[in-house]
């Protein structure tokens, strides 16, 4: 009897040293498994100091959730940023993750074939999205090359201390019109405030909005001719050129540092300029720098053809086809788009998301600006159809606003200006058509 119970007690305490054996095995097994796990993951965005800081905030906590996974942080502003981008993609030297603008992406996709099919990653939930909105604005050639960060619209914004002072009311639909005689108001009363800061490329916005109000269609149709003619060019460079002449926008030769990121002219972080044509996107950076911003619809004149408000993606989230950890590189996109503590953390610092996941998180927790869920609400409202690549392409783009400012700076008349662009928009486009057909 006593020989059994010693046999059972050395049985038990083997069978506890062999559990005990096997755990630390297990457990030092799993620590040389998430050992041999470990990526590296670089992510290149650009934006203001508060999407910087949402960012980077997002990034501490996917790492914390997943300790295997570093996420090197490559930021900054937009100017260059396309430029240094196609270096990179050239040179395959680019991040694993890559913040890009929808305008770019016919000239990117003419590049090279440099993004992974996020249609074919199992760790890509694309259910939260829009289907219409992925097809209009997030497709190359069949292959869904970035997701969407955010629903973002052209709109105005406005500093509601600048229009107190003029007495400008801020529920006020705005004509072509009305802001051309506001403006002149405004910088007779006094010289140092104009009613637009403007720079080139916002002027660009302007020419095509109000082209396309006019006439409907295409900017640039598809078989790589104009959809404007040379009668409402003409038209709508004298509108330009008239902003200058009475004031409403101030001269190039003093905002010229600030062509591309009028939103850091002094001028209007000190309230002398009352409106900026931007994104409900840039929104939230804007407003941590002018305290006084909201928000207001673009002009749309009566009986237009076309509405031109454009409604797309803030940006897109696209994984580099090269990347040598694209599985991760996508688990990481779909946890920063699709899960309600990234969410939380990101808020609208990329416009209202486009993850009906992350904007219901945000709904529920009271953390959507209301200005930007209004004007983006009303925007889908009057939300003109997408602009095809054509129209988005950044050398007539380039070329719209070097005519601009030589219009502004009196080198050319409106006349001129617009038989300058249409000559040079033909050269330019034969020349696309060409390299396309190849």
């Amino acid at each position: 009897m006593i020989k059994s119970k010693r046999l059972i007690a050395t049985l038990v305490l083997a069978f506890f040293t062999m559990s005990l054996i096997l755990a630390f095995s297990l457990a030092g097994s799993d620590k040389v498994k998430a050992a041999s796990n470990k990526v590296t993951l670089r992510f290149m965005w650009w934006g203001g100091e508060a999407r910087h800081k949402a960012t980077l905030s997002a990034i501490q906590a996917y790492m914390k959730k997943y300790p295997n996974v570093r996420i090197n942080a490559e930021y900054g502003g937009i100017e260059g940023y396309m430029q240094k981008l196609i270096t990179q993609l050239v040179g395959r030297t680019a991040p694993d993750i890559i913040q890009i603008d929808v305008t770019w992406i016919g000239e990117l996709s003419a590049q090279g074939d440099f993004f992974a099919d996020l249609k074919t990653f199992r760790e890509v939930n694309l259910k939260p999205f829009e289907e219409k909105f992925l097809r209009d604005w997030c497709y190359s050639n069949g292959k869904l090359i970035g997701l969407p960060t955010g629903v973002n619209a052209s709109a105005i914004h406005y500093n509601k201390d600048f229009f107190k002072k003029f007495g400008i009311p801020e529920n006020k639909t705005w004509t072509w019109e009305d802001i051309l005689t506001t403006a002149e108001k405004i910088h007779k009363k006094d010289k140092n405030y104009y009613l637009l800061n403007f720079d080139a490329t916002v002027c660009y916005y302007l020419l095509k909005t109000y082209v396309l109000q006019k006439k409907g269609g295409k900017w640039i149709n598809d078989d790589y001719t104009m959809g404007f003619d040379r009668k409402t060019l003409i038209e709508v460079f004298t509108y330009i050129d008239k902003l200058f002449k009475v004031g409403a926008i101030q001269p190039f030769s003093e905002s010229a540092p600030f062509q591309g990121k009028p939103e850091q002219n002094p001028k209007w972080l000190k309230g002398e300029l009352g409106m900026l044509w931007n994104w409900t996107s840039t929104f939230a950076a804007n407003k941590a720098n002018v305290p006084s911003l909201s928000m207001t619809m673009i002009p749309i004149m009566k009986n237009a053809k076309s509405t031109a408000v454009t409604v797309r993606p803030s940006q897109l989230l696209a994984v580099n086809k090269l990347s040598k950890n694209a599985k991760e590189a996508a688990k990481f996109i779909n946890w920063f788009l699709n899960d309600k503590q990234a969410a939380l953390i990101l808020k609208d610092v990329r416009g209202v998301p486009a993850s009906s996941t992350a904007r219901d998180a945000l709904e529920k927790a009271n953390a959507l600006d209301p200005v930007i869920t209004q004007i983006t609400s009303e925007a889908l409202k009057r939300a003109a159809p997408p602009e095809n690549a054509l129209s988005q392409n950044q050398e007539l783009e380039k070329i719209a606003t070097d005519v601009i400012q030589q219009l502004a700076y009196n080198q050319l008349t409106p006349v001129q200006a617009a038989d300058k662009l249409m000559a040079l928009y033909k050269q330019k486009l034969n020349e696309i058509k060409r390299l396309q057909s190849r």
